[in-house]
């Protein structure tokens, strides 16, 4: 019997790890982290300090990679874990 999880990591496994951590890591947590931290930069200090906007842009996308990827790493642990390393 499968469990929920297997059903549901199949289906994300197959976009393939690549497409995983662009969608989820860089798009989902790093550009939504950029766009989190410019609208609070807008609220407290009225515009947009370019300088930070920058380094957001390079460090925030690259921090939601690494997760993503960790992340990927730990759920095929676990998917192989439960399904005895059949794929």
């Amino acid at each position: 019997m499968k469990s929920a999880f297997v059903d549901k990591w199949s289906a994300r496994r197959a976009i393939g790890k690549q497409k995983y951590v662009l969608r989820y890591g860089v798009l989902l947590i790093g550009i939504g982290l950029v766009l989190l931290f410019s609208v609070l930069d807008i609220i407290n200090n009225g515009s947009i300090e370019y300088t930070y906007l920058i380094a957001r842009l390079v460090f925030f996308p690259t921090i939601g990679a690494m997760y993503a990827g960790m992340r990927w790493e730990g759920k095929e642990r676990k998917f192989a874990k439960l399904t005895n390393g059949q794929k």
